[in-house]
């Protein structure tokens, strides 16, 4: 865009305090875009970076939820198989002590159908 003053003027007209305003115009206008793509840049590169850091968060949230599930799981299974083993264990006593009191059992089936001898 050229500035106003420079389409009316004509150049052999123009002093050099007119030159010197136009450049220093121009120079002003010039530090303004920089400033302003700078600003702009600068807002790019921190969203950005926010977007980066989002997404780092969330496979961070990814691989912990992932540790935390096998964890659970490992524990799960743990527990799983304790009780099948406790289980095991009790059913095993219970037929010890069913086979221990079996003689007991057919004693007293013995004793109640068949009348003692006298």
């Amino acid at each position: 865009m050229a500035d106003s003053k420079m389409d009316t003027a004509p150049v052999e007209a123009t002093s050099p305090e007119a030159l010197l305003e136009l450049i220093l115009t121009k120079e002003d206008e010039i530090k303004q875009r920089v400033k302003d793509a700078q600003t702009e840049s600068d807002r790019t590169v921190e969203e950005a970076k926010l977007e980066a850091s989002m997404i780092k968060r969330d496979a961070a949230a990814a691989e912990v939820g992932t540790d935390i599930k096998e964890k659970e799981l490992a524990k799960a299974q743990t527990e799983a198989e304790r009780l099948v083993e406790e289980i095991g264990r009790q059913a095993d006593e219970i037929r010890d002590r069913g086979r221990a009191r079996m003689n007991d059992a057919v004693a007293m089936v013995i004793k109640s159908v068949i009348p003692p001898l006298e």
